[in-house]
């Protein structure tokens, strides 16, 4: 494998799609599209599978406490979203993975597992075995941050292109032809979804509700002006918090910032306050309308120090 762009063969032997292709399966009006980014592999608080990684030197990085939290509430929330795909047999499942699959080699970082970014890769492609086990009928792949991910978002245009080359059904940006996109249009069971990594969100904690309210009616409006169809809903990352603008009166699009699946940083301990969402969200689509299912986790502040 080159740095930053996985190889097929690089990838897991069980990531080869063997089931019949989408085509062939009876279709269904009910949809439930996951929403989920920032996983931030390779990093020491970021996802990793719990076997760890084998290293270039045939070492082995074992993750450690934090990982495990993670990778715990990475497999209850794949979980999560099974039972909600069986409450109706034949529920059409798309996955969006909106940006920064992968910390890379960044800003002179000692938090990341080894400074190849392939092995950020294959830490993604391992985790990725827990939702490809449920079949999804699409899979979009968004491209995140030049300094996570390469410049033209090269490391996820390669996940991408392993992905699909491995059979799954990974969806192209129709004016590109590139398999992965900065932002991508979705009409889902009727529902329009516009979808990017980076987004707008207040600073501070009592700032990202009513921030939120704003930018979904600055989505709508710069659609409205521009003579198009305003979205229903519209979905960032980035910010590694969730929030939500809710159904605004008169308003059509609904903003939605998606959790991470990354801790504190030692930069992040610099500068927040607030502590990072975990988890992922769901739309459920069907007759036309959608339900929003965020599924989160919440992290723990350090532990008290008691002095007598």
């Amino acid at each position: 494998m080159t740095d930053g762009a996985p190889h097929v063969a690089y990838l897991p032997l069980t990531l080869k799609r063997i089931e019949a292709p989408m085509n062939t399966r009876k279709p269904n009006d009910r949809h439930l599209v996951v929403f989920l980014g920032d996983t931030h592999c390779g990093s020491t608080v970021g996802l990793c599978p719990e076997e760890g990684l084998e290293l270039d030197d045939g070492g082995w990085y074992q993750p450690n406490k934090a990982q495990q939290w993670l990778w715990s509430n990475w497999l209850e929330a794949w979980d999560r979203v099974a039972k909600i795909k069986k409450i109706v047999p034949g529920t059409n499942l798309h996955i969006v993975m909106n940006g920064d699959a992968v910390d890379g080699d960044h800003h002179k970082t000692s938090q990341i597992a080894s400074r190849l970014t392939g092995i950020h890769v294959r830490c993604f492609m391992e985790s990725m075995l827990t939702p490809l086990s449920l079949g999804p009928d699409s899979i979009h792949i968004i491209r995140g941050t030049a300094a996570h991910v390469g410049e033209s978002g090269n490391v996820e245009e390669g996940i991408a292109r392993a992905l699909s080359a491995a059979g799954w059904p990974v969806v192209a940006d129709p004016d590109t032809g590139q398999k992965s996109s900065y932002w991508r249009k979705l009409t889902i069971g009727d529902v329009k979804i516009d979808v990017k990594h980076h987004g707008r969100m207040g600073k501070r904690a009592h700032t990202k509700g009513p921030y939120m309210r704003w930018y979904a009616q600055d989505i709508f409006f710069n659609y409205a002006m521009d003579g198009d169809v305003p979205p229903d809903l519209a979905v960032r990352s980035h910010f590694h918090q969730f929030a939500d603008s809710g159904q605004i009166h008169k308003i059509k699009t609904r903003a939605v910032a998606l959790p991470a699946w990354q801790l504190a940083t030692e930069y992040v301990h610099r500068v927040a306050e607030s502590l990072a969402d975990i988890g992922l969200v769901c739309a459920v689509i069907e007759d036309g309308h959608y339900t929003i299912e965020p599924i989160l986790f919440r992290p723990e502040r350090p532990t008290e120090v008691v002095v007598k």
